[in-house]
């Protein structure tokens, strides 16, 4: 317990003990006793007594105390904010962590961990590309280094409207999202709290160029795959209304209002047990070798043994009542293996259906990506020529315009190439222009004739209503990059966008 607490509590007490004593000195005298006021005065022998002394002596010890309590209490009282503003910040930060890290089936949570990964060291988002209408894996940036880049307004600004156009959704409530203030400040501790170092920060420069130019030298690869991706998620809706039936057939729920009658899965589990159950574990011997056959044939109808973490061949043994693991790898009795399979195959049955019922329109709109993903192939904006951007911009330095190329496809091309987030198959030419302007065509040169303003820009990042360069009005937006790249990689940038 600290000083303050405690010269609060004397405190306290001396005056209850003080206006106790004073209530009592006021009470009513006993009878044939003369009231203190109308009592003859005490004598100087009387005042000048042990007791007076006493009393002053406690009045000065009491005033000497609090003389001295008070500054005391002043000085730890500053102390105990300070703790408890920690404590605060702390709790703060656990709240942002489970805002980060839960979703809206593991708890109250935004989910962002499952887009910028764990630790928001960055990570992908399930996402429509709206050229193409392909279902892409869209690119979300790491926020472990947020801070370097933004500062909280700015992060802040991202939180509450979003970026339309990404999967980024709005979170804030001023715009109809679930965010209220105090969750996004509890947010942003938590993301403050995990910034990595600076230096961490700059030495990830080298990385993420080395992985810029494997993208362009594994284009050819990285477009087959894209390739065969489409060409499955066409297959499967192809295949979508046999599924469809094959899985009806074995889960199907008995409706009585339009008399659909039960799949033969879920009659086997409405019936269990149906007979000599040796091993008494909720399935009677003959249902056991019934389940086994039936979902080994329709997993070869289906052509594959899994949905998900679960396996749709299961060997259930009469004479073992824990004849299988669950996903996590826990002996399950067979009776809820059984389930487990039923409720996957039900749920792929939830997935598949809608797709059977409007197969021709989205059939079309896949066949459509497909014809895109080969447009774009045939097209192949996203080649790099280094030996060109190396006359152009570097004196013939190749290895300077590898890095330069690398450098701004790391860290410019996200707001400034269309396309970039989605993958390369659906990249266009470098600084085509996306949530930031095109670079294209000199505009850069336009925007800022001095080449020290330009680099300037890149290392500071735009504020809210301020000008930069020729007729620009910074909205926040662009963020600064001096504290995660060296000014000597920047130029790299500058002369880069500079050849555009």
């Amino acid at each position: 317990m600290s000083f303050g607490p405690l010269a609060v509590a004397i405190a306290v007490t001396v005056l209850a003990i003080g206006l106790i004593l004073l209530a009592n000195s006021g009470r009513a005298p006993r009878t044939g006793e003369v009231a203190p006021n109308l009592a003859p005065p005490a004598s100087n022998e009387e005042m000048e007594s042990k007791r007076l002394n006493k009393t002053l002596t406690w009045a000065l010890a009491v005033s000497a105390f609090m003389a001295v309590g008070l500054p005391i209490y002043f000085a730890t009282e500053l102390g105990r904010q300070s703790a408890f503003e920690e404590k605060f910040l702390e709790e703060s930060i656990h709240r942002g962590e489970e805002l980060f890290v839960e979703d809206g089936t593991t708890g109250h949570g935004f989910g962002c961990a499952g887009c910028h990964g764990a630790g928001a060291v960055g990570g992908a988002a399930t996402y429509n590309e709206a050229k193409s209408g392909v279902t892409v894996a869209w690119e979300a940036p790491a926020l472990n280094d947020v801070f370097y880049r933004y500062d909280r307004d700015e992060v802040r600004y991202w939180l509450v409207y979003g970026r339309q156009g990404t999967p980024m959704p709005a979170w804030g409530v001023e715009v109809g999202g679930p965010a209220n203030d105090q969750e996004l400040d509890d947010l942003m501790n938590y993301l403050d709290s995990i910034q990595i170092s600076q230096a961490d920060a700059l030495a990830q420069a080298d990385g993420n160029v080395a992985d810029e130019i494997l993208k362009v030298q594994d284009a050819e690869a990285i477009f087959v795959e894209a390739l065969e991706e489409q060409q499955m998620t066409i297959q499967e809706i192809e295949d979508a209304p046999a599924v469809a039936q094959i899985l009806g057939n074995l889960v199907r729920v008995a409706d009585e209002e339009i008399n659909t009658p039960a799949g033969e899965l879920t009659q086997l589990l409405a019936n269990a047990p149906n007979g000599l159950d040796t091993d008494r574990d909720g399935l009677s011997d003959d249902d056991e070798a019934k389940i086994t056959r039936l979902l080994d044939d329709a997993a070869d109808r289906l052509g594959r043994d899994t949905l998900g973490a679960t396996s749709i061949r299961v060997e259930l043994d009469p004479n073992n009542s824990f004849s299988e693991l669950n996903s996590l790898g826990e002996p399950t009795r067979d009776l809820q293996t059984a389930r487990n399979v039923a409720a996957a195959l039900r749920a792929e049955l939830g997935a598949v259906a809608p797709v059977a019922a409007n197969q021709e329109s989205i059939l079309a709109g896949a066949e459509a990506g497909m014809a895109a993903l080969l447009d774009n192939q045939a097209a192949a904006k996203y080649q790099v020529d280094f030996e060109a951007i190396a006359e152009r911009s570097f004196e013939g330095d190749i290895e300077a315009a590898s890095r330069g190329y690398g450098l701004y496809s790391a860290y410019c091309a996200r707001c400034h190439t269309s396309g970039w987030s989605a993958g390369l198959p659906f990249t266009v030419e470098p600084g085509s222009g996306a949530l930031g302007p095109s670079l294209r065509d000199g505009r850069t040169i336009v925007q800022f004739p001095d080449v020290d303003e330009h680099v300037d820009f890149i290392i500071n990042g735009s504020e809210n209503g301020i000008g930069y360069g020729t007729n620009g009005i910074g909205r926040g937006w662009m963020p600064g990059f001096g504290a995660v790249l060296t000014e000597e990689d920047i130029r790299l940038i500058v002369e880069y966008e500079r050849g555009l």
